[in-house]
């Protein structure tokens, strides 16, 4: 009996393990997949969504069911098993056997769709079926070796009290049973080889649940592994431009604001930079918009070695347009920058597209320094950067104007 309530409290921890390790894992999977889903929809990449939702059905043999809409109930992507339909959730469990989550767009917060997967239990119920009969198994093997032990104690009171000590005493984390089969024919030695026979049989139910855990932890870790490192790719991609692979604007504009506020809490000085690309719509006019993205990405690497300093950043802006912050930076730092940078650009091989040479580049910079005080904001110091840009485009480009 003791033998029995102790598999079964061992079968209820393996099931508990089990249920709470797929909850587990299918929350960090729609935790997951939900931040790209809505950078999809945000973007309109209806086919990337689904793209990408049929690589995490094949990936997760689990999921029966997907489906996003929007929240005017239109229908962007449905995946079904073949007999598997939407569900009533009233009496199933959330994130074991169905999810519903809301989609929100990344930068707005708004809900743009729902999310709705169900998730087989078939795993879990081969477990709890093999489970439930083990248990019952070793319980009525326990209570018919208890019967026959009542019926033989008098006659064979020493050598059943030995069997019952090691009985008892058995473990099946320990594996510990000494007692081998006998050649005893009477009911004595039945009951002894029924014995052995079911702690074998414990032991091997108990290696293959064993196997079982191990083998769902091995997945859950792989599956985390493979999460956390899509999660690194989206996060790089959130803040990078996918053209230039600086800084893109969001980015910046956090950058900015961090540094702002520490040159405010320390009185130190922060400059800005803007900068702009001189004629760059007539490259485009002239040898394509290829052309002009190559361009852009040499730009974009020359403005890059220019930088001396690892707090020094540099951004994309917008178009032809890059912006630099420089922390603890006074105006004549941040000019000397911008002369580099015309340097860079003046020594930097000609600009070559398809065989064909497009030229050197120049670039028009605005520059504006100040030391924040607590009232001051931020956007002023983009602004006076933006009219220095302005001023230096109308002086004929190719040169620099400070603020």
């Amino acid at each position: 009996m003791i033998v029995g309530i102790e598999r079964y409290q061992i079968s209820e921890n393996i099931l508990s393990q089990f249920i709470e390790s797929k909850k587990s894992r299918n929350l960090l999977l729609v935790n997951t997949i939900t931040p790209i889903l809505s950078l999809n929809i945000s973007l309109g990449l209806e086919s990337a969504n689904k793209e990408y939702l049929d690589y995490i059905a094949r990936e997760n043999a689990d999921l029966t069911f997907i489906e996003i809409k929007t929240i005017d109930k239109k229908t962007l992507y449905t995946y079904s098993l073949p007999n598997e339909e939407r569900r009533d959730h009233s009496n199933e469990r959330e994130y074991i056997d169905f999810c519903s989550k809301n989609i929100n767009d990344a930068a707005t917060e708004d809900v743009v769709g729902v999310l709705h997967l169900h998730f087989s239990d078939s795993d879990y119920q081969n477990i709890m079926s093999k489970n439930r009969w083990l248990t019952l198994k070793i319980f009525f093997m326990t209570l018919v070796l208890l019967g026959t032990f009542v019926f033989l104690i008098r006659r064979e009171f020493k050598y059943l009290n030995i069997l019952s000590e090691n009985v008892l005493s058995y473990d099946p984390k320990l594996n510990n049973f000494s007692l081998t089969t006998t050649q005893r024919q009477d009911e004595v030695g039945i009951i002894h080889n029924a014995i052995v026979s079911m702690v074998e049989k414990i032991g091997s139910y108990t290696k293959i649940l064993d196997d079982v855990n191990l083998s769902l932890e091995d997945k859950i870790k792989e599956r985390t592994k493979e999460l956390e490192e899509a999660n690194k790719q989206l996060k790089a991609l959130a803040v990078t431009d996918e053209l230039t692979q600086l800084s893109n604007r969001r980015h910046f504009e956090e950058y900015f604001q961090n540094s702002w506020d520490l040159a405010k809490r320390k009185g130190l000085a922060v400059s800005l930079i803007m900068c702009d690309i001189d004629y760059f719509k007539k490259v485009n006019d002239t040898y394509g918009h290829q052309a002009g993205d190559e361009v852009l990405k040499k730009v974009a690497a020359i403005l890059r070695k220019s930088l001396k300093r690892s707090s020094d950043f540099v951004a994309r802006y917008g178009g032809e347009e890059f912006i630099i912050v420089m922390y603890e930076t006074n105006l004549d730092v941040a000019e000397e920058l911008c002369k580099r940078v015309q340097e860079n650009l003046k020594n930097a091989d000609a600009f070559v597209f398809d065989g064909e040479k497009i030229g050197h580049v120049t670039m028009s910079f605005g520059v504006s320094c100040t030391t924040p005080k607590r009232d001051d904001n931020s956007e002023h110091l983009i602004k006076l950067a933006d009219d220095a840009l302005y001023k230096a485009k109308r002086s004929g480009r190719n040169c620099i104007v400070t603020f």
